[in-house]
């Protein structure tokens, strides 16, 4: 804490103390004036000079709690903004899924069904079992010009997910003869339910939501794709 933040502090604790006095002085003569008109004759023969218990534990109630607003206040204040991110926030930075490295393991282009070129990506092959399965789960972000390319050996009907994936994407699934043949827009993040393609596709290409309608991208068109 720097001594600017003491200075202030100390100049608010004390414009607290001032009002805190005020008010309790307030609190007993409130409480003192009850007890002597409710008091029986009886009662202020045998308790003349005595405070009441009722005054002496809600006045100790009443400073207790005026303690622990200012002084939480006073911590609040001047609290550490790095103690003040939340558990998630530091998870996310500390997730070991979220910091890896994107690959350019090839480039791959989309065109017009007459050869035009329309958009360029940077995508990381997934083509093993276990690549295929992990894809983009737990990453948070992706740039424009990246994406991911699912190769499988087989051409059949697919479906995909979102399960621990935090970004929406574009999912595009495309035959052998490198046609788009389905465009699923703009997923749900973390939905398990399932993202199917409407005709047998043997790769599938992730990218960022609305890429495909930023790009002019639709069913039809072409991907290819050259390894670096």
């Amino acid at each position: 804490m720097c001594s600017g933040n003491i200075h202030g502090a100390i100049g608010v604790l004390s414009q607290r103390v001032m009002d805190c006095t005020v008010f309790l002085r307030i609190f007993y003569l409130t409480l003192y004036v009850h007890e002597r008109y409710t008091m029986t004759a009886q009662s202020k023969r045998n308790r003349r000079g005595k405070l009441s218990p009722l005054i002496i534990i809600g006045g100790s109630i009443l400073v207790l709690a005026v303690a622990f607003l200012f002084i939480s206040d006073m911590i609040l204040d001047n609290r550490d903004p790095e103690v003040s991110r939340t558990i998630a926030e530091k998870r996310g930075e500390d997730s070991p899924v979220s910091a890896t490295a994107f690959r350019n393991d090839a480039q791959l282009s989309f065109t017009d069904s007459d050869g035009n070129p329309l958009a360029d990506v940077q995508v990381e092959i997934a083509e093993t079992e276990q690549a295929r399965t992990q894809g983009l789960m737990g990453r948070d972000r992706m740039r424009e010009d990246q994406g991911m390319l699912f190769i499988f050996p087989t051409q059949e009907y697919r479906s995909f997910w979102m399960a621990n994936t935090p970004i929406s994407l574009d999912i595009i699934f495309v035959n052998t003869d490198r046609e788009i043949v389905t465009i699923q827009r703009n997923t749900v993040p973390y939905s398990e339910e399932g993202i199917p393609s409407t005709a047998p596709a043997m790769y599938v290409i992730e990218v960022n939501a609305g890429y495909c309608d930023r790009h002019g991208i639709r069913e039809g068109h072409k991907a290819g794709w050259i390894r670096q």
